[in-house]
């Protein structure tokens, strides 16, 4: 869509700090993932004695990384757009197809809240642990559903600031 539709705005100083807050804990999961990467296959060709835990590592910081990182994009709305259409509908279409296109994506995010609840309470209920960290599982469902409610706030900002500031024009 053209900048028109999807021109960042300044969201509301608390969403912005969370946005911060959740970018920040994905950068710090993506050092300790290249970190524990690194130091796997440094030790496995130095000494022959691999990390155990780097798989465990990897894995559980990846959860931490997405469901944090994907918050940006949603407040930023830099979601991936095909534009085929911009050039042939008039500005106040694609602000009604920018609209649609949040309106949807927050459906989809709760739809995702909604199916990640159950599997998080039988986590915890059954007490799974991962097997090299023995790190307890609800933990990163923790850590998902936390970063997926960020996210889901993000975009509700993202519309509401956004989009309805547009439509006031």
């Amino acid at each position: 869509m053209t900048d028109q539709a999807s021109s960042p705005s300044t969201p509301p100083r608390a969403v912005k700090r969370l946005q911060t807050a959740q970018l920040r804990l994905a950068a710090v999961a993506l050092v300790t993932m290249m970190l524990g990467t690194v130091l796997d296959v440094f030790f496995r060709y130095a000494f022959n004695k691999p990390l155990r835990i780097s798989y465990d590592l990897v894995e559980s910081m990846l959860v931490i990384y997405v469901f944090h990182g994907i918050s940006s994009v949603f407040l930023a709305r830099r979601n991936i757009v095909i534009d085929v259409i911009d050039s042939l509908v008039s500005p106040r279409i694609l602000r009604g197809l920018a609209a649609i296109a949040d309106i949807v994506s927050v459906m989809c995010l709760l739809l995702f809240l909604w199916g990640m609840y159950e599997p998080a309470m039988q986590a915890y209920q059954y007490g799974d642990r991962k097997l090299e960290l023995g790190e307890p599982l609800y933990v990163l469902w923790a850590f998902a559903l936390a970063g997926l409610l960020g996210t889901l706030i993000c975009a509700i900002a993202a519309f509401t600031h956004i989009t309805m500031r547009q439509f006031r024009r």
